[in-house]
């Protein structure tokens, strides 16, 4: 199945993005919820009530926000869908700003540099500037840092960076694939 990935910020989503029929991700009641949504497919599928998925593999960027506040992650969710897989990153406080693009291994830790391993012959990096995942004590802010979340399209998300604003995720995918980054209120 294709691929979803939905960036947000508690202001960015507190509940998600996309809201579907699962009633998992439904959009948040907070007045200050934003998210961003990527998706990834190798072959669209269409239903008689969806468009078929589009998407490229193009890097995709947003501007960092001016900061403070810094967009603190709160957590990390994703789905399956019909013709394409989710991930939901959310956020509070401000939206950040972000890079997502296909990277070549060996992948990284920040600030670390020591090489992580991660599942997958293809690996999508999303940079987030202006946030972080940790409050003021270092304290972490997101419940899991390795996720193996058994979809067909990500085979897992790592957190590979919290280092001053910058903050990196990267999936790990069975090869490279189409996706699509929106952000959403």
């Amino acid at each position: 199945a294709p691929v979803m990935v939905v960036l947000g910020a508690f202001l960015l989503l507190g509940a998600a993005a996309c809201g579907d029929d699962d009633g998992e991700d439904t959009p948040s009641d907070s007045p200050t919820s934003t998210a961003t949504a990527a998706e990834i497919s190798d072959t669209p599928v269409a239903t008689p009530t969806e468009e078929p998925f589009s998407g490229a593999r193009d890097p995709v960027e947003k501007a960092a926000p001016a900061v403070p506040p810094v967009a603190i992650q709160t957590a990390t969710r994703y789905s399956e869908h019909l013709d394409y897989d989710r991930v939901v990153f959310d956020f509070a406080e401000s939206a950040p700003g972000y890079r997502i693009e296909y990277v070549d291994p060996p992948i990284k830790a920040d600030p670390s540099d020591m090489e992580v391993e991660i599942d997958g012959e293809a690996f999508l990096q999303v940079i987030f500037l202006g946030a972080q995942a940790h409050d003021e004590a270092g304290n972490t802010t997101v419940d899991e840092l390795e996720i193996i979340p058994g979809l067909t399209s990500i085979l897992e998300i790592e957190r590979t960076g919290d280092f001053e604003g910058h903050l990196t995720w990267v999936l790990g995918l069975p090869e490279e694939l189409d996706f699509r980054v929106s952000d959403l209120t």
